[in-house]
């Protein structure tokens, strides 16, 4: 596999989870706040499983969340459980908005590193 195409990847897999965070926070901002919206329980679930890297669960796809919201340092950002379950719950205010909002931006500095590679 050459550097292109694992890059290429990496970039839609950025690509896929921003896209999915900014459909949950417009869908917030709207005020259609529900646990029964498919994106938003996708999300919160997402959430919780990288919480602790995918271990649990197995899942590739959190782990790879994880690695990309990491900060520079390599530390794990700190509330994706307590996030993720307000998601699933519904009960989402102000405050989970804006850690949202803080997700996506991380996801953006991602996606701008890859394309720079590229």
């Amino acid at each position: 596999m050459s550097d292109l195409s694992l890059l290429t990847g990496v970039y839609a897999d950025i690509e896929a989870y921003a896209v999915l965070i900014d459909r949950v926070i417009e869908r917030l901002g709207r005020g259609e706040i529900g646990s029964s919206d498919p994106d938003q329980k996708k999300l919160g679930q997402l959430l919780i499983d990288a919480s602790d890297q995918g271990l649990e669960s197995q899942s590739l796809e959190a782990l790879t969340l994880d690695s990309f919201l990491r900060s520079g340092t390599g530390e794990p950002l700190a509330g994706l459980k307590e996030l993720g379950e307000c998601l699933l719950s519904g009960k989402v205010d102000f405050s989970y908005h804006k850690q949202l909002e803080t997700l996506a931006q991380r996801l953006e500095q991602e996606r701008v590193g890859i394309a720079r590679q590229l």
